[in-house]
């Protein structure tokens, strides 16, 4: 039975490099195979690590150390994979999970590695399936609110925007702060930032003003608070979704070259809220549930964590299906 391998070389706070080349890395017989699962994860919204896919026979340790080192985001370590598509070896391995330290301002995280092998008789679709049962289960099968059982993570230092469409993309976010909203609108790009504070929240912030003052467009939604029972029995909650989240679903998949749409979604931390809502778009925008929750983990981790397994029902089977009657 292979171990686990502790690697506990410490990586300091000035050797994290935040750059978008994070996640999957694939070791492939052939170059033909390795394409076609890259273009298979794309679609599934996984994101690939692409100095980090190879064309070889055998993984062995130096691949290993690589991924470790190079080409991956730390700062979005719940990606941390190594697929081996079919005929790939692994003899030389000692372990099939690895665990590496590294701190980032004086706070110190593990990070895990694991390969994932497909096996001679699993096609395309079922190694995806066991891909996306390894990263959702870690994620969102938590049925309660207690945080401090949750694995914590580094956060980004700025809003990680996922594509949706052609000329959509999306990204969880907290509460903007004011000095914020400028360099958003210049830097990043964005377009439409969705609040979803309550009216009370709203008139202690001001934070609709100070977006509208950035020339960034704002949208509104109020949800009174975070409570489960506000997305399963709350009629004045539904009767708001119903009424507004149609026009933003719409402004998502109806965006242009020349109206391209980068949208920040928001509470005040944004955890539940943010996530249950984020997850109600998505389904609405005809992405699968699956899609949807990988789409929350990749634009915002501590929000896949601890939105909830309750929460994420309560968008699927109450509130969605009021769109469906």
């Amino acid at each position: 039975m292979l171990s686990i391998n502790n690697n506990k070389q410490t990586l300091q706070d000035d050797k994290l490099i935040e750059n978008e080349n994070f996640g999957l890395g694939i070791i492939a017989e052939t170059k033909e195979d390795l394409q076609l699962f890259q273009e298979i994860c794309l679609k599934n919204f996984l994101p690939i690590s692409k100095n980090n896919c190879h064309i070889s026979l055998e993984c062995n340790q130096n691949i290993i150390e690589y991924y470790l080192t190079t080409g991956i985001n730390y700062l979005h370590s719940e990606y941390a994979m190594i697929v081996l598509l079919k005929n790939v070896q692994y003899s030389e391995l000692s372990s099939l999970l690895y665990q590496k330290e590294f701190s980032l301002n004086n706070k110190l995280y593990t990070y895990h590695l694991r390969i994932l092998i497909q096996n001679n008789n699993e096609s395309q679709e079922e190694l995806i399936t066991k891909i996306l049962n390894n990263l959702l289960s870690e994620v969102f099968f938590i049925d309660h609110d207690d945080h401090a059982s949750i694995p914590s993570l580094p956060a980004p230092k700025q809003p990680q925007f996922v594509s949706i469409s052609s000329y959509s993309q999306i990204a969880c976010w907290p509460l903007p702060r004011r000095r914020d909203l400028k360099r958003f609108r210049q830097d990043l790009g964005v377009t439409h930032i969705f609040t979803l504070l309550n009216n009370n929240e709203i008139k202690q912030t001001n934070i609709c003003n100070h977006i509208k003052s950035a020339d960034i467009e704002s949208l509104h939604v109020p949800i009174a608070g975070a409570e489960i029972s506000i997305f399963t029995s709350s009629q004045a909650t539904i009767d708001l979704l119903m009424e507004q989240l149609p026009t933003i679903r719409d402004l998502l998949l109806n965006s242009t070259i020349t109206t391209p749409v980068k949208m920040i979604i928001h509470c005040a931390a944004g955890l539940h809220r943010t996530g249950t809502i984020t997850y109600l778009l998505l389904r609405l925008c005809h992405f699968t549930s699956n899609q949807a929750l990988l789409i929350i983990n990749r634009t915002r981790a501590i929000t896949a964590r601890q939105v909830g397994k309750k929460r994420i029902d309560a968008a699927e089977y109450n509130l969605l299906k009021q769109f469906q009657s």
